[in-house]
C-alpha cells in the first residue's frame, strides 16, 4: 500500500522489522530461553543519504565498490516498483537512505538471503567489507560542510538484551562502518517509544517527530538511520515573479499551481524527448536536477528508461547556457510500505519466516536453535519542499544505454515545467542521488 499526501510538516521515517516464526505451544519469555516464541527485529530506519568520495565516472581501485552508482541504480528500480502500485501518483523516495539501512541488515545476512539483498541493492558480487568501507567514506563525505547547505546523517541500533543478544562482532562492524550509536533499551518500559522517537526528532531537526507508535512484543531490535537536507538556492527565485499557472496532469486535465520563475545561466541540455536543468544550492556541491519530458513523451516513459548508465550519459551532456526556468512550488509528504516493491526486485528470502538467513546479527543460542529472524516490514516516509528560497527534504526508512542526439541551440532556452516531471537532489561530489521524485501533481 502506498500513500502520498500534502503536508505542512516535514517528517520522514521508515521501518524494517525482523521476526521469528511462531510455533504452537509457545510461551512468553526472553528469546535466549524460549526457542519457540515469535520474535521480531523491528528496524525503523530514519534513512541516511550516502555519498562516495570517488569522482563520478572515474576509475575505482581494484576491489572497491561504487556505492553511488549502486544506490542510484537501486533507486531507479525502486521508483519504478513503487510507481507500478500507484500509477500516475507522486512518488518521492530517498533510495540511498533505504540502501544504507538495508546495508546494515546486510551485515547480518548469510547465504542466499545475502545474495538476493546484494542483487536488489545493485551490488552483485561485491564483498561486504568493501561495501562497508565505501559506505563509511560516504558518511564522511555527507558530513563534510557545504556552503548554504545543511546535510546530516545518523545511525543507531536499539536492542533489548532481555529479548535477544547481539553478536559483538556485528555491533563492532556497524559502529566502525556506519558510526552507529548502540543502546540497550527495555522495550517493555513505558518510555522506550518516546526515547526512540526523541532520537529521530533530534537528528532530523525536529522534522521527524515520530518514527514508531509502539513496540510489538515480538520486536527484538530497531535500526535507525536519519537523513536531513536543507539547502538555499545559489540564485533564489524572486517571490514577486511567482504566479498561479496551469499545470497539465497526466489525464489531460489542468490544475492551477504556484509557479516560480527566474532567468540566468544554468547547466542545461535538451533532446527531442526531454529538457533538463541543474539548479545549484550554495556553492554547487549539491544541486536539484529537473527533467521535463517533451509533450510528445511522458513521465511514465521517462521512468521506465531510467538506468544508472543513461543517467551518467545525461550528466555528460550538461553545458552552461543562458535561459529561463519556470518551476512549480511544492510540499509533499509520502509514506510507503516497501515490502512488496523490494520482493518484486528479488529480495524475497529476507521476508520469508522459513527461509530468511539473518542470524549473523545475533549470538548463540538465538540463531542456533532453528529460529530464523526475518524482515517483517520495510517502511519509508519522505518529506520534500521546494520554494523560492531553496529546498528541504527528509527521509526515514525502517528497514543498455540509449541517448538521443543532443541539441544545443545558441539562442536562450525556455523551460516551463507545466506537466509531470522528474526531479532529484544530487551530491555532485559523489554523483549519488539523495532524493528522487516523480511529480505528477505538485499540489498533492
Amino acid at each position: 500500500m502506498v500513500e502520498s499526501t500534502v503536508a505542512t510538516l516535514d517528517p520522514a521515517y521508515g521501518t524494517v522489522g525482523l521476526q521469528i516464526p511462531k510455533v504452537a505451544g509457545a510461551r512468553r519469555g526472553l528469546i535466549d530461553c524460549d526457542m519457540h516464541r515469535k520474535r521480531g527485529l523491528f528496524l525503523p530506519l530514519v534513512t541516511a543519504t550516502l555519498l562516495t568520495t570517488t569522482t563520478p565516472g572515474s576509475a575505482l581501485p581494484p576491489g572497491s565498490v561504487d556505492v553511488a552508482a549502486a544506490d542510484n541504480g537501486f533507486g531507479f528500480h525502486l521508483l519504478n516498483a513503487v510507481q507500478k502500485s500507484s500509477p500516475r501518483a507522486n512518488v518521492v523516495l530517498s533510495p540511498v537512505s533505504a540502501a544504507l539501512d538495508l546495508s546494515m541488515v546486510l551485515n547480518g545476512a548469510e547465504g542466499k538471503t545475502q545474495d538476493e539483498m546484494l542483487s536488489t541493492l545493485s551490488l552483485d558480487g561485491a564483498e561486504i567489507d568493501a561495501i562497508n568501507t565505501a559506505n563509511a567514506q560516504l558518511i564522511k563525505v555527507l558530513r563534510t560542510p557545504s556552503q548554504s547547505v545543511t546535510l546530516s546523517v545518523a545511525d543507531s541500533l536499539w536492542a533489548d538484551s532481555r529479548r535477544a543478544t547481539l553478536r559483538p562482532d556485528y555491533v563492532k562492524q556497524v559502529q566502525a562502518s556506519y558510526d552507529a550509536e548502540v543502546a540497550d533499551l527495555d522495550f517493555g518500559h513505558s518510555n522506550s517509544v518516546s526515547r526512540i522517537n526523541g532520537w529521530a526528532s533530534k537528528q532530523t531537526h525536529e522534522k521527524i517527530p515520530k518514527v514508531i507508535d509502539r513496540i510489538d512484543p515480538a520486536d527484538v531490535l530497531l535500526l535507525l538511520n536519519a537523513v536531513y537536507f536543507k539547502g538555499q538556492w545559489k540564485n533564489k527565485f524572486d517571490k514577486t515573479q511567482t504566479r498561479q499557472q496551469d499545470f497539465a496532469l497526466a489525464d489531460g486535465t489542468a490544475k492551477k499551481v504556484w509557479r516560480m520563475a527566474q532567468s540566468g545561466r544554468f547547466d542545461y541540455f535538451e533532446t527531442p524527448d526531454l529538457q533538463a536543468i541543474r539548479l545549484p544550492f550554495g556553492n554547487g556541491d549539491l544541486v536539484m536536477q529537473v527533467l521535463l519530458p517533451a509533450k510528445s513523451s511522458s513521465l511514465e516513459a521517462l521512468e521506465t528508461e531510467l538506468t544508472p548508465e543513461l543517467w551518467a550519459v545525461w550528466q555528460s551532456h550538461y553545458v552552461a547556457r543562458q535561459g529561463s526556468i519556470e518551476l512549480p512550488r511544492f510540499e509533499l509528504k509520502s509514506h510507503y510500505r516497501l515490502n512488496a516493491p523490494l520482493q518484486t526486485l528479488g529480495m524475497r528470502r529476507a521476508f520469508d519466516s522459513h527461509a530468511a538467513e539473518l542470524s549473523g546479527m545475533f549470538s548463540a543460542p538465538e540463531h542456533a536453535r532453528g529460529k530464523p529472524f526475518f524482515i517483517s516490514m520495510v517502511l519509508q516516509s519522505t518529506y520534500w519542499k521546494v520554494d523560492e528560497e531553496g529546498s528541504e527534504a527528509a527521509a526515514v526508512t525502517s528497514i543498455g544505454v540509449r541517448a538521443a542526439a543532443i541539441s544545443r541551440p545558441e539562442r536562450p532556452f525556455q523551460m516551463i515545467v507545466d506537466r509531470p516531471y522528474l526531479c532529484a537532489i544530487e551530491d555532485r561530489r559523489s554523483g549519488v542521488l539523495l532524493f528522487v521524485g516523480a511529480i505528477y501533481d505538485p499540489t498533492e
